[in-house]
């Protein structure tokens, strides 16, 4: 009983407002409450998913360094170790080495998104890549370090831990608000702003703006791909505006509003990424992109990430689970032999799965 948690010289107030609630004990829903246009509410605290969104970016940033140029830029492997398990103060961010979170304690398959960003390390030798020999492979005035099968390392890392980390606890917490009874509205208050952390957008966010990198409130990550990728499909104003609508209805014990928004949310946040996958499964057909393997193999590695990401997809989720293998089938294909393909047989494929699943 919430009359438990009160402090005794609240008991006869609260005893009051909740007396024409009826036998449940729970308050009434407010029909009149109102919607801000900034993600500003009471007690809201997403320190936990900001912290991890941030982490993600500097040990993302430290992996690409090995791009820079075409000759062997070093990389320390001790500093990758502790970035992924937050240990030894390796971050420029002093907010982050004291936090008590690590991108190791809630990533999933945490084993496999490591491995790729060691391999950074163990193919950043200065050999040249080629069929089943990883390497450099050039790309513009710089150049990429990918695997024997052509993956560039440090786009399989950063998108697949967007993926296994950002994204997949979104949706989980996400869901299970939508479980949660009007006498969890504390617990469903906190889960979904650090939901809304996962996105990593300013609190005053507008998807018709064009945030530059100098800007320390610019969106991150999933934040940044709701412009790069998600202007066709309304992806800003969308997710943001759910955002903003579910918490007010959380406050106001609307929970059919609430989880209307967050069902606007899961679908429209997985339809971003469909739509990163379909951009990143197309791009390396263009006519213009056909043998330059440093262009296709780092859209390719994008879209191996993306794609990585939809295996967290709601229940919810419009794509069937044998559409889902056939594109983790394609996108694990050797990428020498999948751009070898006449008429580039598989992605073609792949991209008709997500045009037609997700209406691109």
């Amino acid at each position: 009983m919430i009359s438990k948690l009160l402090p005794l010289a609240a008991l006869m107030a609260t005893a009051l407002f909740f007396s024409s609630c009826g036998e449940n004990d729970e308050p009434s829903v407010s029909s009149n409450y109102t919607v801000p246009t900034t993600y500003n509410f009471n007690n809201v605290n997403y320190t936990k998913s900001t912290h991890l969104v941030k982490m993600t970016v500097e040990l993302n940033a430290y992996l690409s360094k090995a791009n820079a140029g075409s000759a062997v830029v070093p990389l320390d492997q001790a500093v990758v170790n502790n970035m992924f398990a937050n240990t030894n103060s390796p971050f420029a961010n002093a907010d982050l080495n004291a936090s008590s979170f690590s991108i190791s304690s809630f990533v999933s398959e945490g084993a496999l998104y490591k491995s790729y960003a060691d391999s950074v390390l163990i193919f950043n030798t200065g050999v040249n890549a080629s069929a089943g020999v990883g390497g450099f492979v050039p790309r513009n005035a710089n150049k990429i370090v990918v695997s024997p099968t052509g993956l560039e390392y440090s786009q399989a890392y950063a998108k697949g831990t967007m993926g296994a980390l950002l994204f997949k606890e979104a949706m989980l917490l996400l869901s299970n608000v939508k479980t949660m009874g009007i006498a969890d509205t504390l617990a469903a208050q906190a889960a979904w702003d650090e939901a809304f952390g996962y996105l990593s957008v300013p609190t005053n966010y507008d998807a018709t703006l064009t945030y530059v990198n100098s800007d320390p409130n610019r969106p991150l990550l999933w934040g940044g791909y709701l412009a790069e990728r998600g202007i066709p499909i309304q992806a800003g104003s969308t997710i943001f505006g759910a955002f903003l609508k579910g918490r007010a209805a959380i406050g106001a014990y609307d929970v059919d509003a609430r989880n209307e928004q967050a069902d606007i949310i899961l679908e429209k946040w997985e339809q971003l990424a469909a739509i990163a996958v379909l951009s990143y499964v197309t791009a390396p057909t263009a006519s213009s992109n056909i043998g330059n393997y440093g262009s296709q193999f780092h859209e390719l590695s994008e879209g191996f990430g993306f794609i990585a990401s939809l295996k967290y997809r709601p229940s919810s989720s419009k794509l069937t689970a044998a559409n889902f293998a056939t594109l983790n089938r394609i996108i694990h294909t050797d990428f020498y032999v999948l751009l070898g393909q006449p008429g580039f047989t598989d992605l073609v494929t792949a991209q008709n799965i997500l045009k037609s699943t997700y209406g691109l």
